[in-house]
């Protein structure tokens, strides 16, 4: 069937009796649903939204300490066509005019000017509820105090891997915004604490800042970077040292220097050479003994080293006497 045939098909269809009860039929349920949504948008229903809050007429002198919340939750009841608006669109600022609600260093909203602004912003709406019900917002108008900053924090290792230095910060200093004078015995700001077990890689992570009680601080969160190594594994020969030795006499042990195997972190490997002693001590002989067996020990080892440990725990000696000299 081609173009012209369906076309005239259908015009046969719609011009029969059968096709004009249906056209009728459509054309009352377009009629219908057109008056019903016209009837629900007209018809006020209840719903609850979230208006991101926005401080108005704030001078540059000034500085808000409280946390303001970051949205209002409204509770309220409209016509169909708002609520579509509200849903659909941009939902419409909560705007707090610092100039009108200033009253004693704080900005002070009861419940009832909270319902005012909600309403002006969206108007024709009833405010039911408005949540947190009231606002007490202190600000200071006092210079920054400029502190520094101390992570908390505790991190263990992998074991193949070790802490390279302190945490790094994105900030090292802070400036602390207060009502009144902070206590003489505030002299840092501490991170949330930060904790990380068998850390394997550097690792950031943004933490918040504790403030002091009525007081704000700028930036109220830093970026803290834990600077993680992987450890190789290295065998070296150390001479052992006697110790504790009376005069005159010479204690020499077999063999003369022991494997001593550690640990070191990859940047090190090549560039340093550690400090490690083994030591051989003559008052651990026991005279009673028939053992000519002395235990060795690590007296010493940098700090950079990890899981320290011997070859061999112990070695065989002999004592000499030194001849005295003329």
């Amino acid at each position: 069937m081609n173009l012209k045939e369906l076309f005239n098909r259908a015009n046969e269809v719609i011009h029969s009796r059968q096709g004009h009860s249906v056209l009728v039929f459509m054309a009352f349920l377009a009629l219908s649903a057109l008056l019903w949504c016209v009837i629900a948008f007209n018809d006020e229903s209840q719903a609850d939204i979230r208006m991101p809050v926005r401080l108005t007429n704030v001078p540059d002198s000034v500085t808000i300490v409280s946390q303001v919340p970051a949205t209002m939750s409204v509770s309220l009841q409209a016509r169909g066509t708002q609520l579509l608006k509200l849903t659909w669109g941009k939902v419409p600022n909560f705007n707090i005019d610092f100039r009108v609600f200033r009253s004693d260093g704080a900005l002070r909203l009861t419940d009832t000017d909270l319902k005012a602004i909600a309403r002006s912003a969206i108007d024709g709406a009833n405010i039911i509820i408005v949540s947190p019900d009231s606002l007490n917002l202190a600000f200071t108008s006092q210079p920054p105090v400029v502190m520094p900053v101390n992570p908390d924090y505790i991190v263990t290792p992998g074991p193949q891997a070790t802490i390279s230095g302190t945490p790094r910060l994105s900030a090292d200093s802070v400036k602390v915004y207060s009502i009144g004078r902070l206590p003489s015995s505030i002299e840092a700001i501490t991170t949330e604490p930060i904790r990380f077990n068998s850390l394997n890689e550097t690792t950031t992570k943004r933490v918040k800042l504790i403030a002091p009680p009525g007081s704000r601080v700028i930036p109220d969160s830093i970026d803290v970077t834990i600077d993680v190594e992987p450890l190789i594994f290295k065998t070296r020969k150390v001479a052992v040292e006697a110790i504790n030795v009376p005069d005159g006499q010479k204690l020499i042990t077999f063999p003369a220097q022991v494997d001593v195997m550690y640990m070191i972190p990859v940047s090190d490997y090549k560039t340093s050479e550690p400090r490690i002693r083994v030591t051989a001590d003559y008052r651990s002989i026991s005279a009673s003994s028939s053992s000519r067996m002395i235990r060795l020990r690590i007296a010493e080892a940098s700090d950079n080293l990890q899981n320290v440990h011997l070859a061999v725990d112990s070695a065989e000696y002999i004592i000499e006497k030194l001849e005295k000299e003329e």
